[in-house]
C-alpha cells in the first residue's frame, strides 16, 4: 500500500516550464481531489522554494475571517469567518442565530 504524502508544485529547473502548471491551478486541483477522495489519500501540495528555503504548503484556504469594519479585533468580539465547502458553497461561522 502505498499512501501519498506530498503533491510538488513543479520546480523552476530549465526546461521543463512546459511541465508546470500555476500555483492557482494546482490549488483548484487540490479542492477537486478534496471532495473526491477519502481522507487517508490526502496529500499536502507544496512549493518547493528555490533557493535552500524548504517546502511550504500552498493548498486551498477555505477559512478566512469574515470582513466586517469596525468590529474586528475587538475584546470579546465573537470573530465570524467564511468557510468555504468542497463544492465551492460559502458558508458563514458560527451561523447567526
Amino acid at each position: 500500500r502505498i499512501k501519498p504524502y506530498y503533491l510538488h508544485h513543479g520546480d523552476l529547473a530549465p526546461g521543463t516550464a512546459h511541465l508546470r502548471t500555476t500555483l492557482a491551478h494546482g490549488q483548484e486541483l487540490m479542492r477537486t481531489l478534496r471532495g473526491r477522495v477519502s481522507g487517508l489519500c490526502q496529500m499536502d501540495y507544496v512549493l518547493d522554494i528555490p533557493g535552500g528555503a524548504g517546502k511550504s504548503p500552498v493548498g486551498p484556504a477555505y477559512v478566512s475571517p469574515q470582513d466586517s469594519p469596525g468590529r474586528q479585533g475587538e475584546v470579546g468580539d465573537e470573530t465570524r469567518y467564511r468557510v468555504i465547502d468542497y463544492c465551492g458553497g460559502v458558508h458563514i461561522y458560527p451561523p447567526q442565530p
